[in-house]
């Protein structure tokens, strides 16, 4: 069994987790994979400052904060079996976006192993690698060893195989998704209550939820809420699904980026825009399907756009270099947008500025839960609503 020992400068419950351990995998599995302690982020560096191990830590697996290994793998699978441990610190109080990373330990004689399954998507497990890596290497981390992170990238089309499987397939035929925080749209989803298609009884629930409402013109809007986090790239599979099992013509996201413009205060703001470039190189433009509905909105700001595979790359000094280029930065929307144009799909998005990355001390990623952040958003979010009926009134006369 592996040592378990409590973690005093954990920001989670410390209690210790007992696991059960399995056979080691494959050796080969974790020689190919990537090592990933070179992309730890620094507190010192980061545009998070002192405030970036409290985003990192809520994120981090709650086997990993009470237990020793010599390695953790990182890889791109969904899984929540009775086999899979389930972390601790999933956001329980919230329809969608609160399932979080399962694990799985193996014994091997020079250490045990951990093996982290997140969504498949490249941009996620880096994602997560990166977290465990900043973590393992931070003050938060009590273990009396280091282990060394590893992540192996799964197929770029993963989620699209692990969407056709879920109960997506049952949404049947919409024109129009609203994807990200539709449950924090009341007002435009009606009261009724979210459908899956499927009857779980107390097991988990499945992978997406739906509302469904008719237009004037007879198009058909989806508000679809998924349990899971679908980052980066795992947003553009989610559009080729919609295309490919509803028939979808128009996409709109709604949920927070960061800015790199100093002027903006977070929380204050909305983002939309029809340009993203990406961190590692390359752009895409389209025409937004909103640029008519945010006509007259004095809170709505139009910018360019920069997707990211981690907000932990997110250092002072990538800050000062992107703020000339960019305005508004997140992990989805240039891969949304590529996707939308690949498969005829209108685009476009609507979001919350949640933090500056150009300016310290103002509210962030970390203070969401306070009663004043909670307040702004809702007004921020009524706004949205706003648009949107525009936009559903603008298209239903077509």
């Amino acid at each position: 069994m592996a040592t378990t020992f409590a973690t005093p400068y954990s920001l989670l419950p410390s209690q210790l987790m007992p696991l059960t351990l399995d056979r080691v995998p494959d050796d080969q599995v974790i020689l190919a994979s990537t090592v990933c302690q070179r992309i730890a982020a620094d507190p010192l560096s980061h545009t998070m400052g002192p405030k970036l191990m409290r985003y990192v830590n809520p994120k981090i697996h709650t086997a990993i904060q009470t237990n020793t290994f010599a390695s953790i793998l990182v890889v791109g699978a969904h899984t929540r079996s009775s086999t899979d441990i389930i972390t601790g610190n999933e956001k329980a109080d919230k329809p969608f976006n609160w399932q979080r990373p399962t694990a799985k330990t193996f014994y091997a004689p020079e250490g045990n192993i951990l093996q982290l399954s997140v969504i498949p998507g490249l941009a996620y497990v880096e994602h997560y690698a990166a977290l465990i890596a900043t973590y393992v290497a931070s003050k938060a981390f009590a273990g009396t060893r280091i282990p060394t992170v590893h992540y192996r990238l799964p197929p770029s089309d993963a989620s699209v195989t692990l969407f056709a499987n879920s109960n997506l397939r049952h949404l049947g035929p919409i024109d129009i998704a609203i994807i990200g925080y539709v449950d924090s749209l009341p007002n435009s989803t009606g009261p009724e209550a979210w459908e899956t298609a499927t009857h779980t009884g107390a097991g988990e629930p499945p992978l997406f939820a739906w509302k469904t409402r008719k237009l004037q013109n007879g198009r058909i809007v989806a508000f679809i809420g998924c349990t899971a986090c679908y980052w980066g790239d795992i947003g553009g599979q989610l559009i080729r699904s919609l295309s490919e099992l509803s028939g979808v013509r128009e996409a709109i996201y709604i949920g927070k980026l960061g800015t790199l413009d100093a002027r903006h205060v977070p929380n204050t703001v909305l983002a939309t825009g029809s340009c993203s470039k990406f961190h590692n190189g390359g752009m895409v433009e389209w025409e937004s399907v909103l640029d008519k509905a945010v006509q007259g909105s004095r809170i709505v700001v139009n910018g360019v756009h920069c997707t990211v595979a981690t907000s932990l790359c997110e250092t002072k000094e990538w800050a000062r270099d992107w703020k000339t280029k960019a305005d508004w930065v997140d992990p989805e929307i240039g891969h949304m947008a590529r996707v939308s144009i690949e498969r005829g799909v209108l685009f476009g998005y609507l979001h919350v500025v949640s933090d500056n990355l150009s300016r310290e001390g103002l509210e962030g990623l970390v203070d969401e839960r306070k009663a004043t952040i909670v307040a702004d958003r809702k007004k921020l979010l009524e706004e949205v609503e706003w648009v949107l009926e525009r936009y559903f009134n603008e298209i239903g006369e077509r």
